[in-house]
């Protein structure tokens, strides 16, 4: 099989309020591959219109679904066909349900159309018919629905404006507040505690700032929860809409009202181009740090020439930082492993029909003897994790910080005939040896505490173990 490039997809996951890689973490896949309405109805081909008193609502087969809601089948496929799990039209109902029963209530009498994929979602329609103003609405709040109840927090539906944030995510720059954030709701047990649609337990946490960032330059902390934006609660939004609605022009101002220790404040932030550098390097002592902030589509190229620069330094000693990175591309995962060593898979994804396992390549320049140390946090993600997972497996790296992020699934993005795109978890992530680091995150060999330390701090802290 060809190997796709996949990035970062860092809703659900890690959220940028600013410039970065929106895995799409995740290791998500790029796709221009298109959604197509399609003929799974029974109702294919034919078109039921209920007239009741207070608006005509019209059921549709997907092979007649309009275009302002063939996203409800084109979705329907997608989760079907591609999810990694199997999900039941009655959770997908359900899920749809309660998505419609996030908006305020129809406002409006004009007739609606209800895009039907199986006879179990017509009585989805009269919901619909009662809180949706007109038919891109509802659909919207179904496909919204379907993400935030019936799938995993790493999958979600992009509109169009979504979308284009994405895109310019993954250029390395974006206009925002600079600050990396994970919508979590401790009330979910176990390790894996990611939620997708804001609610009074699922709250959006602040889980870094970038250096030289308006987030930062405000005071922004770790573990902060951001509970409005522009004086208005986001409970019921999804995380993309927070996200959307915090982004923005350069030299604009949001206000967003912050929880700390149980107290609310609003802080006003003046949004800024904010870009990451991708590598920091620096020899301090015998040591040879360098910092990998994401793995974009160009970092591996630039990590490798940073570490034959340290090393042509003859330093005996290395210190990889990936504090707070979300991850990336899984061909810059697959590169940056690639350094360390020679040969073996760097990563296996398991999906519904298939098991994939991805290979070192070139040769390694880092010699065999030579002591390694990766230093990780929280904020550490997705390829972040491949890589720390599979040379701790490995033996090649010492790892050192706390548990990462715990993000072991592939996201793929799917372009949809309404200019969106729906991001979709397709696979599961291991190690080659079978290790399985989601929820949980990776464990690191010396557990330390290094939050809001500089390079030499963190040498000194880990050198020699």
């Amino acid at each position: 099989m060809t190997r796709t490039k996949y990035v970062s997809a860092l809703a659900g996951l890690c959220l940028l309020l600013a410039a970065c890689t929106n895995g799409e973490t995740a290791i998500s896949t790029s796709t221009t591959e298109t959604a197509t309405a399609s003929s799974s109805s029974t109702l294919a081909g034919s078109s039921t219109s209920l007239v009741g008193t207070e608006r005509e609502l019209s059921l549709v087969g997907c092979e007649d679904a309009p275009t302002e809601v063939a996203i409800v089948c084109e979705i329907y496929d997608l989760i079907k066909i591609r999810y990694v799990d199997d999900v039941d039209d009655a959770t997908l109902v359900d899920a749809a349900s309660q998505g419609l029963s996030a908006l305020d209530g129809a406002a409006s009498g004009e007739p609606l159309v209800c895009a039907i994929p199986t006879d179990e979602f017509g009585p989805l329609c009269e919901v619909a018919a009662g809180e949706a103003d007109d038919s891109e609405e509802a659909a919207v709040a179904i496909v919204n629905g379907f993400a935030a109840f019936a799938l995993d927090p790493n999958s979600g539906y992009l509109d169009a404006e979504a979308l284009t944030l994405l895109r310019e995510e993954q250029e390395g720059e974006i206009q925002g507040i600079g600050a990396l954030v994970s919508p979590e709701d401790q009330t979910i047990p176990g390790d894996d505690k990611q939620c997708s649609a804001i609610s009074e337990t699922c709250r959006i946490l602040v889980v870094s700032t970038i250096g030289g960032s308006p987030a930062e330059g405000v005071g922004l902390q770790r573990d902060d929860v951001i509970v409005g934006v522009d004086g208005e609660s986001i409970l019921g939004w999804s995380v993309d809409e927070v996200t959307s609605s915090v982004r923005g022009p350069a030299g604009t101002e949001v206000t967003l009202t912050i929880e700390r220790d149980g107290i609310e404040f609003d802080v006003t932030i003046t949004r800024a181009a904010v870009a990451i550098p991708v590598i920091e390097q620096d020899i301090i002592g015998d040591v040879g740090y360098v910092r990998l902030n994401s793995f974009t589509g160009t970092a591996g190229g630039q990590f490798e020439t940073a570490i034959v620069d340290v090393l042509s330094a003859g330093v005996s000693e290395l210190v990889i930082d990936l504090r707070d990175n979300p991850g990336g591309f899984l061909d810059t995962a697959i590169d940056v492993t690639s350094v360390f060593v020679g040969e073996g898979d760097v990563v296996v994804t398991q999906g519904p029909d298939e098991r994939i396992s991805y290979p070192v390549s070139g040769s390694a320049i880092v010699p065999d003897g030579m002591n390694v140390i990766f230093v990780v946090n929280k904020g550490s993600a997705s390829a972040s994790e491949v890589v720390s997972a599979t040379l701790q497996e490995r033996g090649r790296v010492t790892v050192v910080g706390e548990n990462t992020f715990g993000k072991n699934t592939v996201q793929q993005r799917f372009t949809l005939s309404n200019g969106g795109a729906m991001r979709l978890t397709i696979a599961r992530w291991l190690t080659p040896g079978g290790l399985d680091f989601g929820g949980g995150g990776v464990t690191p060999d010396v557990m330390l505490d290094l939050a809001g330390l500089t390079a030499e701090e963190v040498v000194a802290a880990v050198s020699g173990l």
